[in-house]
């Protein structure tokens, strides 16, 4: 019992630490006048600087001089500006217009696809557990994205994502093949190998071998890939070799994609990769299982986590028919930060020539070990054929740090049967 009051008692003192702080920086807001404080908001959307100047001027006369002088020579910025800052400040203004960041993102890029989502993760849990409205706007001609989520009164801006064109993809190019190389390596190099399981015509599967290594500079830089296929026997079924070179990019995280197209049996599979210039070498191993796929027996594919789904370009090895899909092999990712699935049915039934499915996703929490839905995403699909290629969003908003189990279901809507496919994640602070 003492333990549970000295738990209220410091919850208490920290919201009490916060109100107070809040105040401190909202009572210089509350001095201006309406028309001043719309202004201020506007400011804080695009040039924070010049809006802390204007709040903590001293009279109405220096604001107005210095708002004047601000937008000196720029009428047609102003007037849209101004208009963005009213209708901001209508619209999300009325209740805590200092803390709402959607007055800010809104003024700076004005109207975005907005989605409002109510209240429906954590179901099944505790009533205890608080669970926060929040919504998604999306600007596609500019390629952004931004959460937010409610907190108190007010709506935070929790995460801020970019896709189409304006995001270079780092990657690593295959500039000639069937190539040996043979180079005593001096120091290991480090990359990471992960895969997906999808089905493909004629009895074979597609495996889909996905790598990504931390390259510091480019400069000058090469590997070689050498990709050995076993089969149960310990036979060499396929053996590819490549050699690579860094493409767009002069640092950072590349990534690389395979495809082997398998008789569906069980392999073990063998990746080594050469960094030529440094004379360093890396090898993985992975003991991969298509026998599922035999006679198309699986009507699912793996279900892959990804970093980018969007219909701009990279190469045409990340290509499919969502567009380019860049798997993220580090399932470890920060939180409130949006990432993606992909995922493909097969054998649907068709009407007209058109599907129709459900998609729905369930997120469980792994730590605590019990069947409670903390998420959960329901969407409809109709398109043409009998093979669905699914690439969704899924944004994290306020889920907490920890391991989750994320539950892909589709059901055809035709013909009432369920395909299910599973992947895992881990949420990490980002402090």
């Amino acid at each position: 019992m003492k333990i549970k009051k000295y738990r209220f008692l410091l919850v208490f003192v920290a919201l009490i630490v916060t109100y107070c702080a809040v105040n401190v920086l909202a009572a210089p807001y509350y001095r201006l006048l309406e028309n001043e404080r719309v202004k201020y908001l506007g400011l804080k959307g695009i040039d924070s600087v010049a809006a802390d100047q204007y709040m903590n001027m001293e009279s109405t006369k220096e604001r107005t001089a210095f708002y004047e002088n601000y937008w000196l020579g720029n009428d047609d910025e102003r007037a849209l500006f101004e208009e963005r800052s009213a209708f901001a400040f209508r619209q999300f203004g009325r209740v805590a217009p200092v803390s709402d960041d959607r007055i800010q993102v809104y003024v700076k890029y004005g109207e975005a696809r907005r989605e409002v989502i109510t209240p429906e993760k954590k179901v099944g849990v505790s009533s205890s557990v608080v669970v926060h409205p929040a919504e998604i706007w999306t600007y596609k001609s500019e390629g952004l994205v931004f959460d937010f989520v409610r907190m108190a009164r007010a709506y935070e801006l929790i995460s801020q994502s970019e896709f189409g064109d304006r995001v270079v993809i780092p990657y690593l190019r295959e500039i000639a093949s069937d190539t040996v190389v043979n180079i005593e390596a001096k120091e290991p190099l480090d990359f990471l190998l992960s895969y997906g399981r999808f089905r493909q015509q004629k009895n074979l599967t597609r495996l889909e071998l996905y790598l990504s290594m931390q390259i510091e500079d480019t400069t000058g830089m090469s590997f070689f890939r050498d990709i050995k296929v076993y089969n149960r026997s310990d036979s060499l079924v396929s053996h590819t070799r490549h050699i690579l070179a860094p493409e767009d990019g002069e640092a950072g995280v590349f990534v690389d994609e395979s495809n082997l197209w398998l008789k569906p049996e069980e392999y073990r599979v063998e990746v080594e990769l050469v960094d030529i210039e440094n004379k360093r070498r890396g090898s993985k191993e992975l003991s991969v299982n298509l026998i599922e796929y035999q006679d198309d027996a699986k009507e699912i594919s793996d279900l892959i986590p990804a970093q980018l789904i969007d219909m701009s370009f990279t190469h045409e090895k990340f290509d499919k028919p969502v567009g380019r899909v860049i798997p993220t092999l580090q399932h470890v990712l920060p939180v409130h930060r949006l990432f993606y699935l992909y995922s493909e049915a097969y054998n649907l039934e068709t009407s007209n020539g058109m599907y129709r499915i459900r998609t729905t996703y369930e997120v469980y929490n792994k730590e605590q070990m019990r069947q409670e839905v903390v998420d959960v995403m329901i969407k409809d699909w109709i398109e043409p054929g009998n093979i669905a290629y699914i690439g969704t969003e899924y944004h994290p908003m306020d889920l907490s740090p920890g391991n989750y189990i994320i539950v892909s279901k589709v059901k055809d809507l035709i013909s009432g049967k369920e395909r299910s496919a599973v992947s895992e994640f881990r949420l990490v602070g980002t402090d």
